[in-house]
């Protein structure tokens, strides 16, 4: 009588986060949950499937882990990917919310989010070129933008403290561009 194998249990999050950070070259690429979750989003909102393995191996590199606890870390990733994808198709998306790094006190760090969004655009750049290259819909991406490039965006708007105020806010609006990214999409490419 043989034994089914099963399936390697996912790691939880805050542990994904912790052997992600024990990974020195997934760790000097940035990769943390919050990342990956920008990155799914990205996947699931945007123009083109992409296979898994082919994105698996952006995160994990060209070889995936094979110990218990990389295959953990696989599978979490793996599970929090479908999650992301349930929540956007459920209710146009309107329930979904990024997961934002955040400080002991609250404070919500975006960058890290809007960085792995950001990193699935520039991963395949032909497939997102059109919305990039309409003046009418590039704007969609705007939040996305102005979290990743926080540095930059704070350098431009010195001096101006409204519009710097304003900006620190863009996170807020992410939910909505990444439901409207999605139906975009949708639209254009049925």
């Amino acid at each position: 009588m043989s034994r089914r194998r099963g399936r390697v249990p996912a790691l939880s999050l805050d542990d994904l986060d912790t052997w992600l950070a024990g990974q020195p070259d997934i760790a000097q690429r940035n990769w943390t949950v919050t990342s990956i979750d920008g990155f799914c989003a990205a996947l699931l909102a945007g123009p083109e499937h992409i296979e898994t393995a082919a994105w698996l191996r952006v995160i994990f590199g060209p070889s995936l882990p094979t110990t218990p606890t990389g295959l953990g870390a696989v599978q979490a990733v793996l599970e929090h990917h479908d999650a992301v994808r349930r929540m956007l198709a459920l209710d146009g998306g309107r329930r979904w919310q990024p997961l934002y790094l955040r400080t002991t006190n609250g404070t919500v760090i975006a960058q890290p989010w809007a960085a792995g969004f950001m990193f699935a655009v520039k991963r395949w750049p032909d497939a997102w070129r059109p919305m990039l290259e309409r003046d009418d819909h590039v704007g969609l991406m705007l939040p996305i933008i102005t979290c990743d490039a926080t540095e930059q965006v704070e350098q431009m708007l010195r001096g101006q403290p409204d519009k710097l105020a304003h900006a620190a806010q863009a996170y807020h609006h992410i939910p909505e561009a990444v439901r409207a990214i999605r139906a975009y999409w949708r639209q254009h490419t049925s």
